[in-house]
């Protein structure tokens, strides 16, 4: 597989993966404010924010210059799985920790691909 594939497929499934993970985030608000110990309306907000995240990745998945939105996109999945696996330290239940933990190594996945695609294409 080309590294222009590769990136163009890995966007298009983190596109897929972060409306999933959105959604999930604003149906099932009330049972993962318990679960990590955080407010409801913040798995509203943050489940919107991943929707329209989506939207963007879905996008430029698309865009003739394909290197741009997959170095844009890898960085951004470095930084929240980052964020995410600091937010698994302190969340106060172990579900809660284990499932952030499980969060953070599918977005660093998406980096990882998101990376090897460039390296193919260089």
């Amino acid at each position: 597989m080309t590294g222009e594939t590769l990136g163009r497929r890995s966007l298009a499934l983190d596109a897929v993966y972060c409306a999933v993970a959105g959604l999930i985030a604003i149906v099932a608000f009330d049972p993962l404010a318990e679960l990590l110990g955080a407010p409801e309306a913040l798995f509203v907000a943050v489940g919107a924010a991943t929707m329209v995240w989506s939207l963007v990745v879905h996008r430029l998945a698309r865009v003739a210059d394909w290197r741009r939105p997959v170095v844009a996109v890898a960085a951004a999945n470095v930084v929240a799985a980052l964020g995410v696996a600091a937010l698994a330290l302190i969340t106060p239940r172990l579900a809660g920790q284990l499932l952030l933990a499980a969060v953070a190594i599918e977005v660093a996945a998406f980096a990882a691909s998101q990376l090897v695609a460039l390296r193919r294409a260089a």
